[in-house]
């Protein structure tokens, strides 16, 4: 009998994690989510676990699987405005914890509990803002900037067990956060830096993280791929 995939997506709530979430559910994987909250409306074939790796009181036997995971994804994180005029030291440790130590912390736990299947596939979504600059984005993009050692120190480590880990690097996504977060004028220079004149889609997203987290998936490990139709790498002259 052929294995079922189990994927275990942090930051389920997110626009990303969603994403993933409900595309490997249309592949027929097995899924457990985690966020802070439970969401109003519960995807009915999905595992959730209502939880803050960050507290105190957190304890890896709270994500303890009924089956191995085969995979994992990290979409959690968050962001914020600031620059070295106005860093807000704070905040600045704050941004590092949830884009980063969150993973530190999970992944030990998921190490520590021997949760995780044999050869599996890890996979975080980072940012095209990991390798570029953007103005106002100081402790984001020292955060993102932070999980290229992690990548590549995690993906040294975890070779002796024959565990893949990789990056997923978005760039701006078509979705109604993003036309919340930036002007029109923003989204219309964005769309016109490469001759596909859009953004990038979720499902566009969601379907290199699904490749790297799935059974095809068998030596990629240790890379950064961009999913911004050429947005780092391409200039209109």
């Amino acid at each position: 009998m052929e294995s079922v995939e189990h994927i275990l997506v942090f930051g389920a709530s997110g626009v990303i994690g969603g994403g993933v979430v409900r595309l490997a559910l249309q592949r027929g994987w097995k899924v457990t989510a985690v966020a802070r909250k439970l969401p109003e409306v519960p995807l009915p074939a999905v595992e959730y676990f209502a939880l803050d790796p960050l507290s105190a009181d957190f304890a890896y036997s709270q994500i303890a699987p009924s089956s191995a995971y085969t995979s994992i994804c990290w979409a959690q994180g968050t962001n914020a405005n600031d620059s070295v005029y106005n860093l807000d030291l704070a905040v600045h440790r704050q941004i590092y914890e949830a884009n980063c130590t969150y993973i530190l912390v999970t992944l030990q736990a998921l190490l520590q509990g021997g949760f995780l299947a044999t050869a599996s596939r890890l996979c975080i979504i980072s940012s095209i803002w990991q390798n570029l600059a953007r103005q106002s984005k100081l402790s984001y993009c020292m955060s993102k900037a932070a999980l290229q050692g992690l990548v590549l120190s995690a993906s040294a480590d975890l070779a002796k067990d024959g565990h893949l880990i990789n990056a997923v690097l978005p760039g701006a996504i078509e979705s109604p956060m993003t036309r919340k977060n930036l002007s029109a004028e923003q989204i219309d220079r964005l769309s016109a830096a490469t001759a596909y004149n859009r953004l990038v889609s979720l499902q566009e997203v969601a379907s290199l993280v699904c490749y790297l987290c799935s059974p095809e998936n068998t030596g990629i490990t240790g890379q950064f791929i961009a999913a911004d139709l050429g947005f780092s790498h391409v200039r209109i002259v």
